[in-house]
């Protein structure tokens, strides 16, 4: 069976078929999706009215009453910061959703190459001027994305934060904060907003079933539908990492609380929690933190055909009977990076630590 390649591409007021390239890359651990599209730099544009009475006389209905077509027009100049976008791609007609989001930048070259962000882009722009004595992150996060088009993740977790306050920041600038100062996995699908532990959303897969581990479920079989060649999958042994994972909590009587997780002699990832006094919480952040860091099984990229469809926060089970199951096993996928053109397509699929494994502690 041949495979044919097809695209559906639309931004702002314009939708076509075919582009040089596109590259779109998502990632659980990178809070800005990103896309690049680039096309020619001079294009024919026609309107619906006219394609629809082009259409018409070429069928013998009716003369055109356009004339011919008109003159190409500088293919930059269509297209606008903060213009909606939306990328579907696929085989023989069989489209998916791959992105959707707003230009971040047209930049004058040649070919053309149009930057895109995901529904982060929103979050851009805001002055967000907020204090809380007590809270909660999906309070904060409903204050954040108030006026955009997101909307919060029914799995965000219930997080208790204390004296959390955000003077004229961007609600993007309060996303990194909660990434890199509390230690949560902050990520959009789409415009769906999630916060909160790695594996803690739950989705379903394309039949409505849900996996044990309540994730999307994708199979890849090396050498059937991915390539045989796999350099960028790495071996990895969790006794040969020695870590320890630490978070520090200063209470309200100026005493340090720690949390910990790992070896003992191992090196010390260490982090200050301001805002998190919640015992259970920071535990699970300790155990998910080590996890990440310490375990048996493979890392690195996988690399596949277009189909199957993957996102990141899935998880991906491998079958590997070329090389007697060494890679065999269900991993959880951090991010995805899909490229599409002239030249073929392919998704790579960056894999992190064994679902179906226990992680080493030793």
């Amino acid at each position: 069976m041949a495979f044919v390649l097809n695209s559906r591409i639309k931004i702002g007021r314009y939708s076509w078929n075919g582009v040089n390239e596109i590259s779109i890359k998502k990632n659980v651990h990178v809070i800005v999706d990103t896309a690049t599209v680039k096309m020619p730099g001079k294009a024919n544009v026609l309107s619906a009215a006219a394609i629809a009475d082009t259409a018409l006389s070429i069928i013998g209905f009716k003369q055109t009453q356009i004339g011919q077509l008109p003159s190409s027009i500088q293919t930059a100049s269509l297209f606008k910061e903060g213009d909606p976008v939306s990328i579907d791609l696929g085989y023989n007609g069989d489209l998916r959703n791959e992105f959707r989001g707003f230009v971040r930048r047209v930049n004058q070259t040649t070919p053309v190459s149009i930057e895109l962000e995901g529904y982060a882009w929103q979050l851009r722009n805001q002055n967000i001027l907020a204090s809380w004595k007590t809270t909660t992150v999906k309070e904060v996060l409903q204050r954040i994305i108030q006026g955009t088009d997101i909307v919060l993740s029914p799995d965000i977790p219930v997080i208790p934060l204390t004296n959390y306050h955000t003077h004229n920041h961007s609600g993007l600038e309060v996303l990194d904060d909660m990434k890199h100062r509390m230690l949560l996995t902050v990520y959009f699908i789409d415009n769906m907003l999630y916060v909160g532990l790695e594996e803690g959303r739950s989705t379903t897969n394309s039949d409505g079933t849900t996996s044990l581990t309540g994730m999307a479920e994708v199979k890849y079989n090396i050498g059937y539908n991915c390539v045989v060649n796999q350099p960028d999958l790495k071996r990895r042994l969790g006794k040969d990492n020695l870590v320890r994972v630490r978070l520090t909590v200063r209470e309200k009587n100026g005493k340090q609380t720690l949390y910990e997780a790992g070896d003992q002699n191992g090196a010390v990832h260490s982090v200050n929690m301001p805002y998190l006094r919640d015992k259970s919480n920071l535990q699970a952040l300790v155990a998910a933190r080590l996890k990440r860091l310490k375990y048996d099984g493979y890392e690195g990229k996988l690399q596949g055909f277009l189909q199957p469809f993957c996102q990141p926060g899935w998880k991906a089970t491998i079958i590997d009977k070329g090389y007697d199951n060494a890679r065999a096993g269900t991993y959880f996928v951090f991010g995805t990076d899909v490229t599409f053109g002239v030249k073929g397509a392919r998704r790579g699929v960056e894999i992190g630590y064994r679902l179906d494994a226990p992680t080493t502690s030793n």
